[in-house]
């Protein structure tokens, strides 16, 4: 028994007398230094390598030439933009709830501060209009391809208002200007414009949407260059040689306007998707763009045909605001009408009952010519003969015509049947039906030159940036003097 305990005591001497041995040895070791976190250097600035003795010393930055500056700008991508020039936005905001690029930094949180602050009532009227018309055009936005909250840049454009109109002469809730509306294949008349359509201009803006970001490959870009013109951001990405949004808007290539424009569509994106949080509580939605359709041939005045189906005249304007007299258009053929849900039967009726009442609007006795009119044009618009309007004005075929002038109109002006004027009802029903010749398909092969860009071509030849892209399946909007495009004008 004693000789056991003796052993056992021995055995913890021994582990006793190793271990102070070992920490004997450990403190004479040179002591290691803790390892610090090595925090990576900003994306304007670069670090040269140290030796791997000296681990724990962190050299001062060395900032980078202009040239290389701009390289690392150009290599970035939308989501290294987001990490590192804006490390706060994957904390504040789930992006996975955006289809377009959320990035949060100073100016987009100026804008979130204005719309929730002094531009409170504007940003609330914004929403009370989104409810009617922020359904439709998510589903055509999402028809052509394109990020559904692409949306919100119709609200700050004119905050849904259809009737909104810029010093600049921009109409409608996409803001689209004339020549850019009919390139897009809006329908701008006397009569007419489709500008002001909710849904016609949302099909326009997708398609123009598309083509810009086709051309920069940048959304951000895509946006400026709706809100600047796709040559001011064309300039401007050349100069700098950076097709980067925020490294563009810290440069005097474009307007303060456009500078603000992204940081606004950011804010109103973030706002409108968290409206709740931030007290957008007591907001009165309007209800949705909801409606049905009746087939028209003839001119109709919508106040008449809401006077006999017994609704206010606005139910129906507020669905055709695209008609400018409150008329559908004399030359119109099979127009599609849109009324009130739940009254196509009602005015189908009305239309039956009272036809030659509603087919025949008030004649106007009197034109008055506008800038770019000549008298053979006044004539075909208003479905009279040359010579029957110059006779009546004591006039001959060759005089001029100048904006401001009146000039009066046959009784018989806008009476038509079918679409077409009355006194040539008769020669067109004695001429035999004669079979279309099919149109052959013009087919144009294009050189590029050298300062050419697939904009420039698209816009000499009528065409979009997407019918280039498609037709010579094209995988990037670079294209370099000599290539040859194949294009199909009026395609």
């Amino acid at each position: 028994m004693f000789q056991a305990m003796k052993l056992k005591s021995f055995k913890l001497l021994s582990w006793l007398t190793v271990a102070l041995i070992v920490s004997s040895c450990a403190s004479l070791l040179p002591s290691r230094p803790q390892t610090q976190a090595i925090v990576a250097p900003p994306p304007n600035v670069k670090t040269v390598p140290t030796p791997s003795t000296k681990v724990s010393k962190v050299t001062e930055p060395i900032p980078l030439t202009d040239a290389e500056h701009v390289e690392q700008i150009e290599a970035l991508t939308i989501d290294d933009v987001v990490q590192q020039a804006e490390p706060s936005a994957h904390n504040l905001y789930d992006n996975s709830r955006y289809d377009f690029p959320i990035t949060l930094n100073a100016k987009v949180e100026q804008y979130m501060d204005y719309f929730t602050g002094r531009g409170r009532p504007h940003f609330e009227r914004y929403l009370a209009r989104s409810s009617r018309y922020i359904p439709l055009m998510r589903q055509i936005l999402k028809n052509e391809g394109l990020p559904e909250d692409l949306v919100y840049l119709a609200m700050i454009e004119s905050g849904f208002n259809l009737t909104a109109f810029s010093r600049a002469k921009a109409v409608g809730p996409w803001q689209f200007m004339s020549g850019t509306g009919k390139r897009y294949g809006l329908k701008i008349d006397s009569y007419v414009d489709e500008r002001q359509d909710p849904i016609r201009a949302t099909v326009a803006a997708a398609r123009y949407l598309k083509d810009l970001y086709l051309m920069f490959e940048s959304w951000y870009l895509a946006a400026a260059a709706y809100n600047a013109g796709e040559y001011r951001i064309l300039r401007a990405t050349k100069a700098l040689n950076t097709n980067n949004y925020w490294a563009i808007a810290q440069s005097n290539h474009i307007r303060r306007e456009t500078k603000d424009y992204v940081p606004k569509l950011i804010a109103a994106a973030i706002l409108a998707k968290n409206a709740e949080k931030y007290n957008f509580t007591r907001i009165d939605y309007q209800e949705p763009f909801d409606f049905e359709t009746v087939t028209l041939s003839y001119p109709l005045r919508l106040n008449d045909l809401a006077r006999y189906i017994d609704i206010s005249p606005g139910e129906v304007t507020g669905l055709n605001p695209e008609l400018k007299r409150g008329m559908v258009p004399p030359y119109a053929r099979d127009y599609a009408l849109r009324v009130p849900v739940g009254t196509s039967v009602l005015v189908e009726r009305a239309l039956a009952t009272h036809k030659d009442t509603l087919s025949r609007p008030a004649r106007p006795r009197e034109y008055v010519i506008k800038k770019g009119d000549h008298l053979h044009a006044v004539a075909k618009k208003m479905g009279v003969s040359l010579q029957e309007l110059v006779s009546l004005n004591n006039l001959n075929r060759r005089n001029k015509v100048y904006p401001g002038q009146r000039l009066r109109l046959p009784p018989d002006a806008y009476t038509l049947v079918s679409g077409q004027p009355e006194r040539t009802i008769a020669k067109t029903r004695a001429r035999k039906p004669t079979p279309k010749a099919v149109p052959k398909v013009k087919v144009v092969v294009h050189t590029v030159k050298q300062g050419e860009s697939l904009w420039s071509i698209a816009e000499k030849y009528e065409v979009t940036v997407d019918h280039i892209y498609r037709k010579n399946q094209l995988r990037n909007s670079k294209i370099i003097p000599g290539r040859r495009l194949t294009i199909q004008p009026n395609a």
